[in-house]
């Protein structure tokens, strides 16, 4: 038995954030005081550096790093978005709820400490009989997902598995970080089934240990300044506590991308000018066409959100796989990339044929 993807899902807050919810003036005052780790990336010196730099320099000028409109959390908890996914994407599997196996989620921010949204989600779906567990591979974590869920098919131990992020992050930092423009609140679904022909290929992810703390949550940048969560101290915010890291990490996305991508078809052997439909993480609208044209492709061969979402971390990839379906690209046996990747550091990619 292998696996495939039945079912797919985006819920998104009813709130909505245009460019003009900036003051006159964000771009200087940003650039005066603000922390611009998350936002300037250093040049590099390859081919693939250089595909990086061409699409930076549109962006150079602009306060909204490419940002348009983005959806906005505001008083809804992440696991109400995943619930709200879940249903969707149970729908669109044209299945019955009681049919799910096990549940795996991912929260960019949880609604409580240690809390996986996955039970929570299980018990409001009304099936308790369900495996049900938090998977924390950051914004990876979907094709993380997605390798364990396809293990419990191929095993014989599931035959639908429910997989779902939320990426309710805006409310992590106020209006007036650098950052903030390009990022929006959202929640995904995925649902992998049992299949008699195969659907996903292969999946293949790799964990960068010394990017740990690249991208996280602090109170300080020193450590006097930055005590344990369980000593008194000041609000967390988030930042780096290993700048060079963090820009490293930006630099090389594409890189990653185009790696990891070169790494799984490598697995499935298959030529990368076989993908046909690509799809991945997208922390700058141009992100996943660059990584295709790092591939030696065709930039028509992925969709983007983007505009209607900004940044969306880990629902990013399943965001732009729904709009690769939404314009007509998942014919029936194409050949699918797709690619994440997240803080901690983990970088993922999987084909499916669809």
């Amino acid at each position: 038995m292998r696996a495939r993807i039945a079912g797919l899902a985006m819920w998104l807050p009813p709130t909505v954030r245009r460019n003009d919810a900036w003051p006159t003036g964000f771009l200087e005052a940003a650039r005066a005081r603000g922390d611009r780790t998350l936002v300037d990336i250093p040049p590099g010196g390859d081919e693939l550096d250089r595909i990086t730099l061409q699409h930076l320099a549109r962006d150079a000028k602009d306060p909204y790093i490419g940002g348009v409109e983005r959806h906005i959390a505001v008083d809804e908890p992440s696991w109400l978005g995943e619930l709200e996914a879940a249903r969707l994407a149970i729908a669109d599997a044209g299945l019955d709820v009681q049919s799910i196996d096990a549940v795996f989620s991912w929260a960019a921010l949880y609604d409580r400490p240690c809390l996986p949204n996955a039970t929570k989600v299980a018990h409001e779906l009304g099936i308790p009989h369900a495996w049900a567990s938090g998977v924390d591979a950051g914004c990876a974590s979907a094709l993380v997902q997605l390798e364990m869920a396809t293990a419990l098919i191929e095993s014989g131990r599931a035959r639908h598995v429910l997989l779902t992020q939320s990426h309710f992050f805006t409310r992590s930092f106020p209006l007036s970080h650098p950052a903030s423009p390009g990022v929006g609140d959202a929640a995904t679904a995925v649902v992998v089934s049992a299949s008699e022909r195969p659907g996903v290929l292969g999946v293949r992810s790799v964990s960068h240990g010394d990017a740990w703390d690249a991208v996280t949550y602090m109170r300080g940048p020193g450590d006097d300044e930055d005590p344990p969560w369980w000593q008194a101290g000041g609000p967390y915010v988030l930042g780096s506590k290993n700048p060079a890291k963090t820009k490293e990490i930006m630099q090389r996305t594409v890189r990653y991308g185009v790696d990891t991508m070169r790494l799984v078809c490598e697995h499935v052997r298959v030529a990368p000018s076989e993908i046909e439909v690509f799809a991945a993480v997208h922390p700058r609208r141009w992100i996943p066409g660059a990584i295709l044209e790092g591939l030696g492709l065709e930039a028509a061969r992925t969709r983007s959100s983007f505009d209607q979402t900004a940044h969306v971390g880990g629902c990013g990839v399943i965001t732009n796989l729904l709009a690769c379906r939404d314009a007509g690209l998942l014919h029936e046996g194409a050949l699918v990339g797709l690619y994440a990747q997240g803080a901690g550091f983990t970088r993922s990619a999987a084909l499916l044929r669809w």
